[in-house]
């Protein structure tokens, strides 16, 4: 008797697993099998928007099954982040995020740390370098120059950003403690307001992704003095990274990645991020990013866990040294 029961124990437990295989893998190999929604946590016409296109535009294409992108401005992209991590687990509504939304605002706002915990990253999509900008006629003619120019006045000059607890914010004041610099901030409500400003030569300096600054520095009308990426760009390959001279170490970086809510199965997650790295090799999707001055960057759920990780902790620091808030 005991040894029938334990047969049948076994049986129960083996057919089980076999019964659920099946359907797990059916489950997967049907994704997606309705409507996919990417959100863009910011308005039409940003970079954010524009990566979530063109991933909308890969998804379709490959798999057949509309794509749609719902643009939720808020809060600093904490709506949109918010109503992604509300969203069934399913892999069906997903969220295109940068560096600022994943690992500054969650140290800033109580609401985003809260949304942060409730989404799991799926792929990084590209990085966007930034660079070091003056008007064309600020005396400062290198890095070097601008760093002795503001060290001399303490106090005197400004920095402008896209609003507090952007990138536009925290990589500049990163750039003012490695240099140990007294220079004022400036908050915009975006970058449209702060590149005008800078133009005009109403502000001294920022550090904005190329979009923004290409065109201006390659009319003459700014200056790139140096990049804030490990190496040197394509767009600006006479320009310095901040590394490679005057602050060796320095490294900011704004990053774009897709997340889902938390529970989206991971071989969902693994099929999402496979079939981004297979976009990223796309002639078609390549041209695209690089004419909007983006590096293509596909890298593992793990290494974009790492990453996270690692740039929460380090504007974590930034952020306690400047006394930075958003009120």
């Amino acid at each position: 008797m005991r040894t029938l029961k334990i047969a049948l124990i076994w049986l129960a437990t083996t057919c089980t697993a076999l019964l659920g295989l099946p359907a797990h893998a059916e489950s997967v190999e049907a994704y997606p099998d309705k409507l996919i929604k990417i959100v863009a946590p910011y308005p039409p016409g940003g970079a954010t928007d524009m990566f979530a296109r063109l991933v909308a535009y890969n998804l379709q294409k490959t798999w057949g099954e509309s794509v749609v992108v719902e643009n939720k401005p808020g809060a600093s992209g904490v709506i949109g982040a918010d109503n992604v991590a509300r969203a069934a687990p399913d892999g069906h509504t997903l969220l295109v995020g940068a560096v600022s939304l994943h690992t500054i605002l969650p140290s800033l706002l109580d609401n985003m740390h809260k949304a942060q915990e409730r989404l799991t990253p799926v792929s990084t999509l590209a990085n966007l370098p930034s660079y070091v900008v003056v008007p064309a006629s600020s005396p400062a003619k290198t890095i070097d120059d601008l760093i002795k120019m503001i060290r001399e006045a303490p106090g005197k000059y400004t920095y402008g950003s896209a609003g507090p607890g952007t990138s536009q914010h925290v990589f500049p004041e990163l750039f003012k403690q490695e240099a140990k610099l007294d220079i004022l901030h400036v908050p915009y409500k975006g970058s449209g307001g702060m590149v005008v400003d800078l133009l005009a030569g109403r502000i001294d300096m920022v550090i904005e992704q190329g979009p923004a600054v290409l065109s201006h520095i390659r009319d003459g009308k700014l200056r790139a003095l140096a990049a804030t990426t490990k190496k040197r760009t394509e767009e600006l390959p006479d320009v310095p990274t901040l590394d490679e001279g005057a602050l060796p170490g320095f490294e900011a970086n704004t990053w774009f990645a897709i997340y889902a809510p938390k529970g989206t199965p991971e071989p969902v997650i693994e099929k999402l991020n496979k079939q981004v790295g297979v976009m990223l090799k796309d002639p078609e999707i390549i041209a695209k990013l690089r004419a909007q001055g983006a590096v293509p960057m596909h890298e593992s759920v793990a290494q974009l866990k790492a990453l996270e990780i690692a740039d929460t902790a380090k504007w974590l620091a930034v952020i306690k040294a400047g006394g930075i808030t958003i009120n």
